[in-house]
């Protein structure tokens, strides 16, 4: 080999080392970015050189590639990891505003009228001719009909508030899908050369996981590198260089749980276009299950409630005889059927008009009878819900346990889930992750590699004048 041969070996080494140097400085540099993965800088030699009296002479290294230190199948879990916990996080947020609807710390919540207004009854039927008492029986009354209406009203109102969420995520989701078609792009684009674009793939690995956080999506690569994302059980959201939309609109209520005029999710890319209860998993998923399961049950049970009440009020007091010997009276409104029957609960106009116009008496003309008052106040701890095997009592409690159990469910998986996370986060760093004392070692090491290089190429200086000087 020539000397200016070796002075190129030298070069080599130093472009080599200065490589190694910049990649270990970036690698620094954003030891503390979010998803980044630490590249590592691969060297091969370089074609020998063919020489007669020593053989095949070596020429050197070349960079051959950067690569990313990076575990698809550790991202995919991350992804699934925070798919769930993004889950757990959306349904503890919402069924903490359900529980504060039923919360009766601070007042008196529906429980607690519901058994007053009994109770108003019961003192009716000490004192049926009272009319302090047949006032107070009224004012119970009306307590307990408005507070049916706040319940239904707040109920209805995080219904709304889910709506608006998911109107919001939705357009969250659009501008993900978005910027996971741009990177496919940049990436195929950077890509031409042959060289792999770590960075951008850093970063189209945070869109996924954060795409990942809103539904249960699958996410593949083709043979061109982009990646593909299918919403689970729906169909594709990116394809390529293409994403489809998702967008929301108000429609009546349906089978499934979803009240009247709540919002649908409808996608560009589903040929059935509505895809609200296909959706699974995530932020999305959790509010749709809050709204179309736990907050629609808890409406329905509570309708159902308010129509026991007033049918099973109403059937004994068309029996009994008013003060003035009326009979035939509605205590309650009559309700058509049980939908939205807490919105509609209140007294009759007979009732609202005349408080005279309570009925305490079984039989007509007998001023001192109370066998209907005290057939109310009974209803209370009658099973007239569930088939006849709940109580009034019984089945107002379920409602508000239920709530509770099931917010309690989501706050104990958050605990679990975070510990899942922080232990995919540990073995991510374990192998993706950038290590100071390691990088700050590496440094050191390729600085000596470069100054190394530099005196090869000031020995082969040296030894390149030797030789013209004996030409002198």
């Amino acid at each position: 080999m020539s000397l200016p041969g070796v002075q190129r070996t030298g070069i080599s080494g130093m472009m080599a080392s200065k490589a190694m140097i910049a990649t270990t400085g970036h690698n620094i540099a954003n030891s503390n970015t979010e998803g980044y993965s630490r590249q590592r800088v691969q060297t091969e030699a370089s074609d020998p050189h063919a020489s007669f009296a020593h053989g095949m002479v070596g020429t050197g290294t070349q960079v051959s590639r950067i690569e990313r230190v990076n575990d698809e199948y550790i991202e995919k879990q991350i992804r699934n990891g925070a798919r769930d916990m993004a889950n757990f996080e959306e349904k503890d947020m919402v069924l903490k505003q359900a529980e504060d609807i039923f919360n009766e710390m601070n007042g008196d919540g529906l429980n607690r009228l519901v058994a007053r207004f009994y109770n108003e009854f019961r003192k009716l039927g000490n004192e049926p001719e009272n009319e302090a008492i047949r006032q107070s029986v009224r004012e119970a009354t009306n307590a307990m009909a408005n507070d049916f209406r706040r319940i239904r009203n707040e109920v209805v109102e995080l219904s709304r508030h889910i709506d608006a969420r998911l109107d919001g995520y939705a357009g969250e989701v659009n501008a993900t899908a978005g910027e996971i078609r741009d990177l496919n792009l940049r990436i195929n684009a950077a890509e031409l050369s042959g060289a792999p674009a770590n960075d951008l793939q850093d970063k189209r690995d945070q869109a996924l996981k954060k795409l990942a956080t809103y539904m249960d999506v699958n996410t593949h690569q083709d043979n061109h590198g982009n990646y593909t994302v299918d919403i689970r059980g729906v169909g594709p959201l990116v394809v390529n260089t293409e994403a489809e939309k998702l967008s929301t609109v108000r429609s009546p209520e349906d089978a499934n749980g979803k009240i009247e005029n709540a919002l649908d999710i409808k996608s560009s890319g589903s040929a059935q276009a509505v895809i609200t209860h296909q959706i699974k998993g995530g932020k999305l998923g959790a509010l749709l299950e809050v709204r179309d399961q736990t907050l629609s049950t808890v409406l329905d049970r509570l309708d159902e409630l308010a129509f026991t009440i007033t049918t099973s009020i109403n059937d004994i007091h068309r029996m009994g005889y008013t003060r003035d010997g009326a009979t035939g009276i509605n205590y309650f409104k009559p309700l058509e059927g049980k939908e939205r029957a807490s919105e509609y609960i209140g007294l009759s106009d007979a009732i609202s008009a005349n408080a005279n116009n309570i009925a305490t008496a079984l039989q007509s003309g007998s001023p001192g009878d109370n066998r209907i008052a005290i057939a109310i106040s009974s209803l209370q701890h009658q099973p007239l819900l569930n088939d006849g095997k709940t109580t009034v009592d019984e089945w107002y409690n379920s409602i508000v346990s239920d709530i509770g159990v099931t917010a309690a469910r989501a706050k104990a998986n958050i605990s679990q889930q975070r510990d899942i996370m922080t232990n995919l986060q540990k073995t991510r760093d374990q192998v993706s992750g950038v290590s100071l004392d390691e990088e700050t070692a590496n440094l050191m090491q390729f600085q000596h590699t470069y100054d190394a290089s530099a005196k090869v190429i000031q020995i082969a200086d040296e030894m390149l004048k030797t030789v013209l000087d004996l030409k002198r």
